[in-house]
């Protein structure tokens, strides 16, 4: 009976430490001690401040995978949590880890958090993974970030899903491959996008269901 009291007390332990703790295991795959110490200090920050911790795991994972310096895996452990903090604040009060880590991404290639910002207040309760993934992803494949910006605001404004966004990401990346710039693609495409929207609220019909949104005064 005392043995088995014990094994039930083990495992109630392990099944109520807290999650990141939990990940930190992997972690003994770098030798040097001090980045341990230093990678647990980060996540436990992270988590105390109620920032996911799953991305900073992953994280530094993937620098022991490609085999990175302890050095190197530190810092980019820490600079991601340093973006996840930013934008958490931006996309405050309705954010997901989710869409915290796409916001993280976005400031990554260069987005500012004031962008984060706007965007957060046209979409105040629907999840914004998806337009930032994809925003995050054109900036990458090289479209300047002002006319990416741009477009992605319009495509937000005039009510666009994202099946739309991804949609959008998708065949823009196509037309890169295919020898289009990446300006001329995101113009292009955005544009047809944003027609065909125009064309649903003139008939009264919205891809989601909902009543078609006025038109923005500008």
């Amino acid at each position: 009976m005392r043995r088995h009291a014990i094994l039930l007390l083990g495992a109630l332990l392990l099944a109520t430490a807290p999650v990141h703790a939990q990940e930190l295991s992997p972690f003994d795959a770098i030798a040097d001690e001090p980045t341990r110490a230093a990678l647990r200090t980060i996540i436990a920050d992270a988590a105390a401040r109620g920032l996911p911790t799953s991305a900073l795991v992953t994280k530094v994972r993937e620098g022991i995978a490609k085999r990175a310096t302890p050095d190197r895996i530190r810092s980019a452990t820490a600079l991601l949590a340093e973006r996840l903090a930013v934008a958490s604040s931006a996309l405050a009060p309705t954010r997901s880890a989710e869409e915290l880590a796409a916001a993280a991404g976005a400031l990554q290639v260069g987005i500012p958090a004031s962008t984060l910002r706007e965007m957060r207040q046209l979409w105040p309760q629907r999840p914004l993974t998806v337009p930032l993934g994809v925003l995050s992803e054109l900036v990458a494949s090289g479209v300047s970030r002002s006319i990416a910006t741009r477009r992605v605001r319009d495509l937000l404004v005039k009510g666009a899903t994202t099946t739309q966004f991804a949609a959008l990401g998708t065949t823009i990346q196509n037309d890169i491959a295919a020898g289009l710039s990446p300006d001329a693609a995101m113009e292009l495409r955005s544009k047809g996008v944003l027609s065909l929207i125009e064309q649903q609220i003139n008939e009264g019909v919205t891809t989601t269901g909902a009543p078609p949104r006025p038109p923005v005064r500008r």
